[in-house]
């Protein structure tokens, strides 16, 4: 590899009115990141340097009005970002390495919104996974204990090397799930979890950051993960930049990015219930929540009575069957909602509302707001675009 610095790396900033020419210089690579940096500066016209970006390399020589980067922890690199002479714009999470303004993914969010996956399937129990302690795998376990704790459920630390010992543990840690502090990590707790005899996701749901479909969808048990928009990243430090670039302050703290949603695959399709009835009910609901079921179906498919299955399902799940239907019906509407142009109508169609007027009641009520007035708000990157809580009836 060539080294990537030279004895004299400071740029000298060109004059005059050309194009601005900005520099992408990533340390650590996503294609994502790349692809949103690329359509700013294609909309304002800049020439993007970018052919050493996946390299990790800097030029030898470089003139230029601004620079995108994701540094890491490598001295070397941050020194040179430092002595560039041009405003520079990080996207990574190692600000305890530099000053730099930043724009980077929303750790709290993100551990929100997984904590809310797990709890949705019934688990009480909540892992962080990692191998090696970084700024990233610190910030991400504390906001998972956070949010874990702030919705009742216990919070355990279980890094890679001591995976095996949820097996045996006393007292009991199983079923857990598992939030792994990347996809990479993900696929390295599902072997560890193998080799441990510990099923997944029957005993162990695992979680993963970043949605690199690469990654999640080759593994023995497909992953689920949290999707953190790094395209938005990418775009949004190119729009810092470009402020930057015409004279503005730098904001005083990190822009923060917010996860879009969790893309469900195998490693998390299960459901944390004791109770074999109530776990069918809920694989029912899963299964026909969008079409137009009703409380005699779910009881049906479980061999219960309706007013047994009731108790039994509130006193596992802590909420109505109908609460889980409408919950999961306004889930699939929101999901609808940000993705298409589809009419009310007809996304109250898709997602198992008899009409246009029960979504609008049932939406209102679970979310606080009406379906037009969410897909606005969703496009404007004002809200995560899932569901906060299960309203009471």
């Amino acid at each position: 590899m060539p080294h990537l610095f030279t004895s004299n790396p400071i740029p000298v900033r060109p004059r005059g009115k050309e194009r601005k020419r900005v520099l992408l210089a990533l340390h650590y690579y996503d294609y994502r990141h790349h692809a949103g940096v690329a359509r700013y500066a294609a909309e304002q016209g800049w020439v993007l340097e970018d052919a050493d970006s996946q390299k990790r390399v800097l030029p030898e020589r470089w003139t230029g009005h601004g620079i995108v980067s994701f540094h890491g922890s490598s001295a070397e690199f941050i020194s040179w970002l430092g002595r560039a002479g041009t405003p520079v714009v990080d996207i990574g999470e190692y600000e305890e390495y530099s000053a730099f303004p930043r724009v980077k993914t929303d750790a709290d969010k993100i551990a929100r919104m997984a904590v809310r996956h797990f709890a949705e399937r019934g688990y009480r129990q909540v892992g962080f996974t990692w191998e090696h302690e970084t700024p990233v795998s610190r910030r991400r376990s504390a906001a998972l204990r956070v949010a874990a704790e702030s919705m009742g459920m216990s919070f355990r630390e279980v890094p890679l090397h001591r995976v095996a010992e949820l097996k045996d543990a006393l007292p009991p840690l199983l079923p857990i799930g598992i939030l792994a502090v990347n996809d990479a990590l993900a696929v390295q707790a599902l072997s560890a979890l193998e080799d441990a005899d510990i099923l997944v996701p029957e005993q162990a749901a695992v979680l993963g950051i970043d949605n690199f479909e690469y990654r999640c969808m080759p593994a023995y048990v497909p992953i689920s993960s949290v999707d953190p928009d790094m395209e938005r990243v990418g775009y949004e430090a190119a729009a810092l930049l470009d402020k930057l670039m015409a004279g503005e302050r730098a904001p005083t703290a990190p822009i923060l990015i917010s996860p879009t949603r969790i893309v469900e695959r195998d490693s998390t399709r299960m459901l944390a219930v004791a109770d074999v009835e109530v776990a069918r009910a809920l694989r029912f609901i899963m299964a026909k929540f969008r079409e137009m079921i009703g409380l005699g179906d779910v009881a049906r498919a479980t061999g219960l009575s309706l007013r047994r299955l009731q108790t039994r399902f509130k006193d596992a799940l802590g909420r109505t069957i109908l609460q889980e239907i409408n919950g999961r019906r306004v889930k699939h509407a929101q999901e609808v909602l940000a993705s298409t142009n589809l009419k009310i109508r007809a996304v109250a169609s898709e997602s198992g509302f008899a009409s246009a007027v029960k979504l609008i009641r049932v939406f209102k009520q679970y979310v606080g707001t009406s379906p037009k007035r969410y897909r606005r708000q969703v496009r404007r990157g004002e809200v995560e675009g899932a569901v906060e809580k299960v309203a009471a009836e």
